[in-house]
């Protein structure tokens, strides 16, 4: 990789987190739950048009894993393809499952219900959310490729590893970079939210929506909290830093989270935001990014890669997270992005581990990260040739010491589960613009109180 990732994985191996959560930033695709069965070819499934659904085939052995992922469209013919390499190589069968949205209450169903697959995407939560349920993997041969920054993210205090981490998942910002031309924007220019707002006016004056949303899904309002909180309360450069506030329950939300939500409803009544924020797809805010008619989607740098797979020819970029202060330090979340844990009452346990064995190969693993737009997990893999991984690297390039790196803001400071309650608190601004921020912070302090307790 290049001299900033590098730089990327060194910063993020001083940082331990003590939550962790899905990214994913965010599931993208629809909510209904899709099941592709695997067959023994390397070729893509073959896909009934109406459907969607790949055509089901068998494998050649008894044993069937079942195999959960939050990953949908072209990432989960991609994944797919791959678990089919897997069978042909194996013998062993895949049945790969994706619920798209609803992957987090389909996954919290089956820990209570004690019905859970045998391998499912971790999504930021391996060592908090679903540790109980998962086996350690301590002792697994492919653990010392793994890059000592996500491994720290993926270690409890104990020293147990419940995932096989396959890639780093950095998320900032993706743009439309002709939409930026057009309007006279230079993206290396933005350095603090007033810089932003200043862009987002000059978006406004073309005609072109500044900010796209699909707050259909709270994952993505969610998303707006998730980049803008770390500047202002528990960054490096933050004076009055609330990083030990947050953790220990003395937070003071009126007066810290306060602003925060203030300046996302003067960003709704300045006209930043898609006017069906509300009612608006994840899939519309990425054809909007890919076809130019929004300029911005804040959410994870997978964003670019599903806005290709509309438009091939969309010239798209990545930004920093800008700071709310003059001279503060720009930055960019990161976190466990693809990875996959191991049911401890698993009927298959030996299946299992060949499975994982498969994907952390260096020529596997690689395709994993890139087929969902982040960076390989794994030491001595690379793939600087994709057009996210360049991206990313061009940004680092145009802010060098300037940027810093943050594990995710909810993964480090919330308690485990509020990823939605952040989502539900920000709609409170979107239905009641100018008069929604107060009801903001109550609903999303009542969570953090309820949950910080338990």
């Amino acid at each position: 990789m290049k001299k900033y990732t590098k730089k990327l994985i060194a910063l993020l191996c001083g940082v331990t987190m003590t939550v962790s959560l899905l990214t994913g930033c965010g599931q993208d695709g629809n909510s209904s739950e899709t099941s592709q069965t695997d067959n023994q070819t390397q070729e893509a499934p073959e896909v009934d048009n109406e459907s969607n659904i790949p055509a089901e085939s068998s494998s050649s052995s008894d044993v069937v894993l079942e195999v959960e992922t939050g990953l949908t469209g072209e990432r989960l013919d991609g994944l797919q393809a791959l678990m089919n390499q897997f069978t042909e190589e194996s013998g062993i069968g895949i049945e790969l499952i994706s619920p798209g949205d609803d992957y987090e209450n389909v996954m919290k169903t089956r820990m209570a219900s004690g019905d859970l697959p045998d391998l499912w995407e971790t999504h930021g939560w391996s060592t908090t959310r679903y540790a109980e349920y998962l086996t350690p993997l301590n002792d697994e041969p492919w653990l010392s490729k793994v890059k000592e920054s996500i491994k720290k993210t993926v270690t409890d205090p104990e020293g147990n590893v419940y995932t096989a981490p396959l890639s780093i998942d950095p998320a900032s910002i993706c743009y439309n970079r002709e939409i930026f031309e057009e309007a006279g924007v230079d993206a290396t220019t933005i350095r603090t939210w007033a810089d932003f707002e200043a862009a987002c006016d000059k978006i406004l004056a073309t005609g072109k929506i500044p900010v796209y949303v699909g707050g259909k899904s709270v994952n993505n309002i969610a998303n707006l909290f998730e980049v803008t909180a770390p500047g202002f309360l528990t960054n490096e450069d933050v004076s009055d830093n609330q990083g030990t506030a947050l953790l220990d329950g003395s937070f003071d939300w009126e007066a810290k989270w306060g602003p925060i939500a203030e300046m996302l409803d003067n960003w709704q009544q300045k006209g930043y935001f898609n006017s069906d924020i509300l009612t608006a797809s994840d899939d519309a805010a990425i054809q909007a990014l890919a076809n130019g008619e929004g300029a911005i989607v804040i959410s994870g740098n997978h964003t670019i890669i599903q806005a290709l797979s509309y438009n091939p020819d969309a010239r798209l970029g990545i930004m920093a997270i800008p700071s709310p202060n003059e001279g503060g330090k720009l930055y960019v979340s990161s976190g466990e992005g693809t990875c996959f844990g191991m049911w401890k009452d698993s009927e298959h346990p030996d299946e299992c581990r060949k499975l994982l064995e498969f994907l952390t190969r260096d020529d596997i693993s690689v395709q994993v990260a890139t087929i969902d737009g982040k960076i390989p997990a794994m030491e001595g893999v690379a793939n600087d040739d994709e057009y996210v991984t360049k991206e990313f690297n061009i940004m680092m390039d145009a802010f060098g010491d300037d940027l810093i790196f943050v594990n995710y803001f909810d993964r480090v400071y919330l308690p485990s589960g509020m990823w939605n309650d952040m989502g539900v608190s920000g709609n409170e601004i979107f239905m009641n613009p100018g008069q929604g921020i107060d009801k903001c912070v109550e609903t999303i302090k009542t969570a953090y109180e309820e949950k910080i307790s338990q």
